[in-house]
């Protein structure tokens, strides 16, 4: 992994900027570009090096497909670049902040996925990925928070209980194929209300315990960073689909039948004392009973794109 100061992660990226009028040091840019990534561009390489070129920078571009993303990402690193720009989904911006870390440099994330979930916690509303290039380039870098899970970490959230086993449903309802979608649902057993979890998230004052059938755990992004724990109780199959429209007309926070607590810790446990399925920013696992996620402060720096 390349060796990178945190004293000059917090100076910021903007002195590199202004510092090209008086001869001083050139940003090196190192850019890792998903073609096929759901909203990647197909002129991806020449955009991304014509707006550069508008600020006097300019990057070397390694393609990241599929599969080679995790060897692009250590060839990227051994270049010690100042900057890893990633464009592409979710996946190849988690794999670029797991790999860089906190000693490594600060990650630059461009929108090129289908859901880019990662992309909306660093860069908020804004998604143009031309205004995101320059604000980010503009801002210090900052620390970055992850949830930890047997050392894996995540960067938007983990999802637990029987009904993150719908995945196969949703693919199907994205395709059009509703009758199928609502025949998975039933056969994986999604709706079952009878498998509980119990949540003991850690506090000073003493522990909290939830009990419920689904459980969230999502990064929460503030001064202070934690993980928002959300306890997602149904008492039927008809309160699922209440649950499922009042977050979405509300917000999944507001929601009924939703318990919420905020903790830096929180350990996930099967009634039954089963292994439970789960979902770490979209991958599907199977978590044993007992399974604790940590908060991890600063799992890697960021560059984040800021309103001016």
């Amino acid at each position: 992994m390349a060796s990178y100061s945190p004293n000059r992660a917090t100076r910021g990226i903007r002195i590199f900027l202004d510092s090209r009028s008086s001869g001083g040091p050139c940003l090196k840019l190192c850019a890792l570009i998903n073609p096929d990534s759901g909203s990647t561009p197909k002129n991806s390489e020449d955009s991304l090096q014509a707006e550069l070129a508008a600020m006097g920078l300019t990057a070397t571009v390694i393609p990241a497909v599929g599969g080679e993303i995790v060897s692009a990402v250590a060839e990227a690193l051994a270049m010690k670049p100042d900057v890893l720009i990633v464009w592409g989904g979710d996946g190849s911006v988690a794999c670029a902040l797991s790999a860089s870390g906190v000693s490594g440099p600060p990650v630059l994330a461009l929108p090129g996925g289908t859901m880019n979930l990662v992309h909306k916690r660093l860069h908020g509303e804004i998604t143009d990925w031309k205004e995101i290039l320059r604000l980010a380039l503009e801002s210090p870098a900052e620390p970055f928070a992850a949830g930890c899970v047997n050392e894996h970490l995540f960067f938007v959230a983990a999802m637990m209980g029987q009904v993150t086993t719908l995945a196969e449903s949703r693919e199907a309802a994205r395709h059009g194929q509703i009758i199928k979608a609502a025949e998975l649902a039933v056969q994986s057993g999604a709706m079952n209300i009878e498998r509980r979890l119990r949540l003991e998230a850690v506090h000073a004052d003493g522990n909290q315990k939830l009990d419920a059938v689904a459980a969230a755990v999502v990064i929460g992004d503030g001064v202070v960073p934690k993980l928002e724990v959300a306890a997602i109780d149904p008492r039927s199959t008809f309160d699922w689909v209440t649950i499922a429209v009042d977050a979405l007309m509300h917000g999944w926070r507001e929601a009924e039948s939703i318990d919420m607590d905020e903790t830096r810790t929180v350990t996930i446990t099967d009634i039954e004392g089963l292994e439970f399925p789960a979902t770490i920013d979209g991958e599907t696992v199977t978590m044993p009973s007992g399974t604790t996620i940590r908060l991890k402060r600063h799992a890697a720096n960021v560059l984040r794109a800021r309103p001016g």
